[in-house]
């Protein structure tokens, strides 16, 4: 050791030592947090191009939806003209109303005609029906409760879960003279 620091004077000694630890300070706090940033970037990156490609093999799905919401509805329901329902007719609509439930699978527990709005000069008629089904059945039945020519609007509908179906509830109002 001695025959090194011969050779070597120690001011040099001291500046490679200083130079060696500038050099190791420079590695580790600067190059390897760099490094770290970068795989990082790189992650997410590769998120990016990820999103980007299932954005582009999205797109067609969204262009079609676009379009199908921009023409016209074709969903849309022919407006059935309003007629009102003469007082001696309550019964054809009871009598309409079960053939409807019938039609679509639809048991209906309870058909119920409000008494009150019969005899009053309202205008109107409320019925209540109580059905039990498939809940997709009801779509089907509600669409053709549209039909009816004295139907003003359905108010409630009630839906609850029993054992194998469901049950529903539904509040309507009739137009009668």
């Amino acid at each position: 050791m001695k025959k090194i620091l011969s050779i070597l004077p120690t001011q040099s000694l001291v500046y490679f030592l200083i130079c060696a630890g500038g050099i190791v300070a420079f590695i580790f706090l600067i190059i390897i947090p760099s490094q770290n940033t970068t795989v990082e970037l790189d992650k997410d990156i590769a998120k990016l191009r990820n999103h980007i490609e299932e954005q582009r093999i999205l797109k067609p799905v969204f262009n079609t939806l676009l379009k199908r919401v921009k023409d016209k509805n074709p969903t849309s329901l022919p407006a059935t003209k309003q007629v009102k329902l003469a007082h001696g007719k309550i019964e054809d609509i009871t009598w309409q109303l079960q053939e409807m439930a019938q039609r679509h699978d639809l048991k209906l527990n309870e058909l119920k005609t409000d008494v009150n709005s019969a005899v009053s000069k309202s205008g109107f008629l409320l019925m209540r029906i109580d059905a039990t089904g498939e809940f997709m059945k009801l779509r089907d039945f509600l669409i053709e409760l549209g039909t009816i020519p004295s139907l003003e609007c359905i108010e409630e509908i009630q839906v609850s879960a029993i054992e194998s179906s469901r049950q529903f509830k539904l509040k309507i109002w009739l137009a009668q003279k």
